[in-house]
């Protein structure tokens, strides 16, 4: 396993942060609470999901870690980039990129955790992340865990971590199961003989059952035609009762049928009188008058038309405004002939007059004209006076007229209602009528109990067929029982003998050999482990005195010239020294693997705690030198010095920034 690419959103101190890895020895170096450990708590987070909520940077509900790495399979690099997305209420999920297959897959946060432990090849049997702990990542001021503490709870543990990390457990899984398959077998055996003897028990089982089952087809034989002819005539009787019961149902509709129309003949019936009330008015009205209906309707007869009456009024208005113009003129002229007369000179040109006689002549004949025009005025305003009268006639006839429709109008609608009234009569009679023809309700309740009594009897000879037919069912299911019982009986003869056989095979070949190859291979485990950490020890430890050495529980065995020292008992550089000698040896153990998890990852946080300032440079030295094709180391030590990046983490108004340098830069 190889990282690539971290991103970081809001995570703890880092709001927004994106790192290349490079591969060999990379060095994560800030001041104390810069952010260095969150890269190494966020890569754990990415592939194994764990507290992930406490990771989300304070005052933000969301977060993302966005991880890449490589994983060998043979010669080919397989990429793939695990994507968790973060939240302080709800768990979230994420999803994962396989570069390869150019694909990509969405996950809950429990199924994405598998999928990242069976890509990188952690057995599913095992705790991924305690394997990762114990072979890959040693946190801070936790590279003591696996060897320190002598309980036997302890040692277990650290012996569970590493027979899983090692897929150890199939040996003990397969002489476990060997064991229980012999055992099963002896028991099988066991029973198996004594089912032997029911053989000839079971044959003339065999003949009473076969006896038994001919006797109920007879029996059912003849109740089948009986339940027959109960059943049709329970259907009959149903049919008969269901068909009158349907009929009777009918009388609650005709009744509310009829309710509905006794109750429109009601509403019908107060909307004549409320019709009657207001013709009375109206006819009072037309009496108030002085003229009976008849006469009304025979004067409306007569009427002209008002526009006609109201145009031949002005045209007399017309008339007698010219006559009076006329008048007016005439009596003008006689005056001016008077006036002539009087003078005797003209009074228009001034001339002299030599006679009044002629002026007299045209002052009778000017007098008599105006006399005629008043007397024609006279004859005119008495035309225009009975048109007048007759105007005012005809205007009181026409709201006479109104009147008269409006009674007209009610009489129609109470026609119209009385007609509705006596169709509603007719047909309430003719639902009564209906209603006498229906069924009375004596006639149901015979047949619904006629129709019970035919049910019952069909149900009586039902339950004894269906009786007759379970004993049938049961005793053919009992005879197929026991002919199956019989064959395997006799199979058994044979599988007694062939399980006689596996039995000895497991005992004296099978147990032994899976034993023999689990210790050879523990053992061998054991011995690379033990060379690889008192190699480790030699290159951290300077003192020569002291060796160390591993049991078959890979406890940590410290000797002093030849005397076995207590951990507790070991200085501080010491006890650094050895547990980082553990987990250097256990990496290089792992990446020896054939198959399964063998990571070229290695990540250290502060390895060089406990360590003296003398003994510091040597084992940044031993560190620098680590064959891993990748480790992260995360300290503030400045002492090393073969490195391929350093990335230098600082922070800055609480946020976390990042700075990458390839090693000389």
């Amino acid at each position: 396993m190889i990282i690539k690419k971290l991103i970081l959103e809001n995570i703890r101190s880092h709001e927004s942060t994106e790192i290349e890895f490079a591969e060999g020895k990379t060095l994560i170096r800030g001041d104390i609470g810069s952010g260095k450990s969150s890269i190494m708590m966020s890569i754990e987070a990415a592939l194994f999901g764990k507290r992930l909520k406490k990771l989300v940077r304070l005052g933000e509900e969301s977060g993302k870690i966005e991880l890449t790495f490589e994983i060998k399979d043979e010669n080919l690099r397989k990429k793939y980039t695990v994507i968790r997305k973060l939240s302080t209420s709800t768990q979230k999920g994420g999803e994962i990129i396989y570069h390869n297959e150019r694909n990509r897959k969405e996950f809950s946060a429990e199924e994405l955790s598998i999928e990242v432990t069976r890509i990188l090849g952690i057995n599913e049997s095992a705790n991924a992340q305690e394997i990762f702990h114990a072979f890959v990542l040693a946190k801070q001021k936790e590279l003591e865990k696996l060897i320190e503490g002598g309980r036997k709870s302890d040692v277990n543990e650290r012996t569970t971590i590493l027979m899983k990390a090692f897929e150890m457990e199939a040996y003990k899984f397969a002489i476990d199961n060997a064991g229980r398959l012999n055992q099963r077998i002896k028991d099988r055996t066991i029973g198996k003989k004594g089912e032997i003897k029911k053989l000839d028990e079971i044959e003339e089982n065999i003949l009473r059952k076969n006896d038994r089952i001919n006797k109920l087809n007879k029996e059912l034989e003849v109740i089948s035609q009986t339940l027959k002819v109960k059943k049709e005539k329970y259907i009959s009787k149903k049919d008969e009762y269901d068909k009158v019961k349907e009929e009777r149902a009918k009388i609650t509709v005709i009744n509310t049928l009829i309710r509905s129309k006794e109750e429109e003949i009601k509403d019908k019936k107060e909307e004549i009188q409320t019709n009657d009330k207001k013709r009375n008015v109206k006819k009072d009205k037309l009496i108030e008058s002085g003229k009976t209906i008849e006469q009304i309707r025979k004067g409306l007869e007569n009427l002209v038309t008002l526009d006609e009456l109201k145009k031949k009024e002005d045209r007399l208005t017309e008339q007698i405004t010219h006559l009076k113009m006329d008048k007016n003129r005439k009596g003008d002229d006689a005056k001016r002939y008077e006036e002539i007369r009087k003078d005797g000179r003209c009074t228009t040109c001034g001339r002299e007059i030599s006679s009044s006689s002629g002026y007299d002549e045209l002052i009778s004949t000017a007098n008599m004209e105006k006399e005629d025009i008043e007397k024609e005025i006279v004859k005119i305003n008495e035309e225009k006076k009975s048109i007048r009268e007759t105007i005012e006639e005809n205007q009181k006839n026409k709201d006479l007229e109104r009147d008269l429709e409006e009674i007209d109008g009610i009489d129609e609608v109470n026609k119209r209602l009385n007609e509705r009234i006596q169709g509603l009569t007719d047909e309430i009679d003719q639902q009564k009528v209906k209603l006498d023809k229906l069924p009375d309700k004596n006639k149901v309740e015979l047949l619904d109990e006629e129709q019970k009594r035919a049910e019952e009897e069909f149900h009586n000879e039902n339950n004894k067929s269906t009786i007759i037919n379970r004993d049938l069912q049961n005793e053919t299911n009992n005879l197929n029982e026991m002919k199956l019982e019989l064959k395997k009986l006799k199979q058994t003869k044979l599988d007694i003998n062939r399980l006689d056989e596996i039995n000895e095979w497991l005992n004296k070949y099978f147990i032994n050999t899976v034993q023999l190859i689990e210790d050879h291979v523990i053992h061998t485990i054991n011995y690379k482990f033990n060379e690889l950490f008192k190699e480790w020890f030699e290159l951290l430890v300077e003192d020569t005195s002291k060796t160390v050495r591993v049991d078959e529980k890979f406890t940590p065995i410290i000797e002093q010239n030849e005397f076995e020292q207590e951990y507790e008992e070991l200085s501080g550089g010491e006890k650094a020294g050895i547990a980082l000698a553990y987990r250097l040896a256990l990496n290089s153990l792992i990446r020896q693997q054939p198959i399964g998890f063998r990571p070229e990852l290695l990540m250290l946080d502060e390895p060089t705690d406990g360590f003296s300032k003398e003994q510091l440079t040597k084992v940044s030295n031993i560190l620098s030198d680590i064959e891993n094709e990748q480790v992260i180391i995360v300290s503030h030590n400045q002492e090393f010095t073969i490195l391929d990046q350093i990335i230098n983490v600082t922070k800055e108004n609480d946020i976390s920034k990042i700075q990458t340098q390839s090693y000389g830069d």
